[in-house]
């Protein structure tokens, strides 16, 4: 048993999906490390902690197909991480995704941040995140640019919005708030949240940064910015909590790969991009209180765990006449 469990009766809950981008296994302050995150921490104290937690890939693109699908990235469409522009590559329209599975048991669907598994160009027609089951999107094709810092490339909906003031994990977490508290329906939703950091290149207020080191630090940098996302998650999850009760809604976290900081590894060989543990053992945290009993666990399981594991969580069926390389890591 991987995951134990009260039994689960009444309303579907919520879905929340946070997942950091290069995020190394020795960031965060309840894997061991340097970096102050509060808000994590009190997701792992109350839910369940995996010490073994496998992304999907080494790198971007292709550990974000199996998180959605619960499928091996080859069997999706996605053999390494996508340029929209020179490549044709994408999560194929055909696979089925979390947030289709959600939808046809009645939920509500935004995808916000972070994208990388293809938007249209010039080049290349491809699907959206609306083709892949989510009502709202906000997005970036690949990561924020020209930085975390007042990015220019956010899509909202089909849209480009310009360039936009202030830091990526800010803007993907207030752009959350604001879905949450604009809808209208009953429905229960699933939310996926997408950050770019602590990927490169990356920025952060002097607030986030001054706790690691100076500004011109890079290693002080990269820990604000997940110091910085740290502290948008808290604002996002308040949100929640303040519209629903805790105990409606299921919070997973991870990361898409390992980090490209030697120093974050936590001691383990290779990083992001090498099939060794430094470049795909990431944090996995559920949290569901009173559904989801506190817990350390030592087997290992993965990103590719996630839809199957929500399946058996919420009780529904896993899409008919779909192979899942993923396993259910529920009772």
């Amino acid at each position: 048993m991987a995951l134990a469990t009260d039994a689960f009766r009444g309303r579907q809950p919520n879905v929340i999906v946070l997942l950091a981008d290069d995020l190394g296994f020795r960031d965060i302050a309840c894997y061991g490390g340097p970096v102050q995150t509060p808000n994590l921490d009190s997701l792992a104290e109350g839910g369940v902690r995996f010490t073994d937690f496998y992304s999907g890939c080494a790198v971007c693109s292709p550990s974000r197909a199996s998180l959605l699908t619960g499928r091996h990235h080859i069997r999706t469409g996605v053999y390494s991480w996508i340029h929209d522009a020179s490549q044709r590559s994408h999560l194929l329209k055909r696979e089925t995704t979390l947030a289709e599975l959600l939808k046809t048991h009645g939920y509500s669907t935004a995808h916000i941040g972070k994208w990388h598994l293809g938007l249209p160009t010039e080049q290349h027609d491809k699907p959206t995140p609306a083709d892949h089951g989510f009502d709202y999107w906000f997005a970036t094709g690949n990561n924020a640019s020209p930085s975390h810092r007042n990015p220019n490339n956010f899509i909202r909906n089909g849209q480009p919005v310009g360039e936009l003031e202030g830091y990526s994990c800010d803007l993907v977490a207030a752009e959350a708030i604001t879905w949450l508290e604009s809808r209208k329906s009953n429905a229960p939703y699933f939310l996926n949240v997408w950050f770019h950091e602590p990927h490169a290149p990356i920025a952060a207020p002097l607030s986030a940064i001054e706790p690691y080191g100076k500004s011109d630090d890079k290693l002080a940098v990269y820990s604000g910015t997940i110091h910085n996302t740290d502290l948008a998650i808290g604002r996002l999850l308040d949100v929640v909590r303040r519209l629903d009760a805790p105990s409606n809604t299921l919070i997973i976290y991870a990361s898409d790969n390992g980090t490209y900081q030697k120093s974050r590894t936590g001691n383990l060989r290779g990083t992001k991009g090498s099939n060794w543990d430094g470049g795909i053992r990431v944090p996995g945290i559920f949290h569901w209180p009173g559904k989801v009993a506190n817990n350390v666990i030592e087997r290992p399981a993965g990103v590719v765990d996630i839809l199957p594991t929500v399946c058996g969580l919420l009780d529904i069926p896993p899409p008919p006449k779909v192979h899942l390389d993923g396993s259910d890591l529920s009772p």
